[in-house]
Formats: structure tokens, C-alpha cells, sequence
């Protein structure tokens, strides 16, 4: 630049009036994400909540993580049933821990969210997360699609 006419202190720009600092660099060290202050990142599901506990982890994760710090087997997820047209499959898995099984009683209409129940379900038997508290979810309720004719005429 300075075979261009620049010289130190000066700004650039056509009438050398830009910033005279050199842009300060921060380097990001957490694993956040590039999320703006008091913004809360959603991801999206289709419309189905997955409980997030123990410190906004998915249940998954938790119970694995679980599993490390108690130093025991890792959980075996399991599909128990799939059923349904292919358009509208319901899951159930279950997962075992420690050689003890743990059943969601309501299946899932896809199999993340089914795994994620029957974490949920042995978290709530390990005594991890509550049981009767806001972040208990029973899944979605699904209702059968009318009869009647699609089109009134």
C-alpha cells in the first residue's frame, strides 16, 4: 500500500478519511455457536419437542455422558415395533442400561424422537430427571384423519 501513497496514520479511502485502527480480531473459543446475546437457538423438529435436561443436553447425550461418569456399559438402543404405512410409521425403542431395560409406553412417529423418549424414560428411572416435572414430554398426540369428503360441493 505504501506504493500507493499510503503512509502510516493516515486513513484509506478516496479522501483518506477511513479508520486509522487496524480491526480488532476476536477469536472464538467456546462452542456455542455464532448466536446473538439473549437470542436462543431452536432447532427445527417437525413440530415435535424433545426434552432437553441436565444442562440443555439431548437425552441422548445425557445418558450416554451418564454412562461414562458412572463408568458402566454404554446404553443399547433398540427398535422394539415399527408399524404403520410408510407414510405414517409410529417407532418404539428401548434402551438397556446397566443390563435394566427401559420401555417409553407410547411409540414415536420417527426413530430419533423414539430413542429419544426411551433415554428420557431411564433418565427419569436413574433418578436424573424429574418425573411429574415441566420436562417430562409424553411425545405428540396423534388423531386419526376424517373420513368425511375432502371437498364439500
Amino acid at each position: 500500500m505504501r506504493k500507493m501513497g499510503w503512509r502510516t496514520g493516515e486513513g484509506l479511502g478516496r479522501n483518506r478519511e477511513g479508520t486509522v485502527e487496524p480491526i480488532v480480531i476476536d477469536f472464538k473459543v467456546d462452542r456455542k455457536g455464532l448466536v446473538a446475546e439473549g437470542e436462543k437457538p431452536q432447532k427445527q423438529t417437525g413440530g415435535l419437542v424433545v426434552t432437553k435436561d441436565l444442562m440443555g443436553k439431548h437425552p441422548v447425550s445425557a445418558l450416554i455422558e451418564l454412562c461414562n461418569k458412572k463408568r458402566i456399559m454404554q446404553p443399547d438402543f433398540v427398535m422394539v415395533h415399527h408399524s404403520g404405512p410408510d407414510h405414517r410409521k409410529s417407532f418404539l425403542f428401548k434402551v438397556t442400561v446397566n443390563g435394566v431395560d427401559y420401555q417409553p409406553q407410547t411409540a414415536s412417529p420417527n426413530k430419533k424422537h423414539a430413542k429419544a423418549m426411551a433415554a428420557t424414560v431411564a433418565l427419569q428411572a436413574l433418578g436424573e430427571v424429574p418425573v411429574d416435572g415441566p420436562g417430562l414430554y409424553t411425545g405428540p398426540i396423534f388423531t386419526a384423519a376424517s373420513t368425511g369428503p375432502l371437498f364439500s360441493t
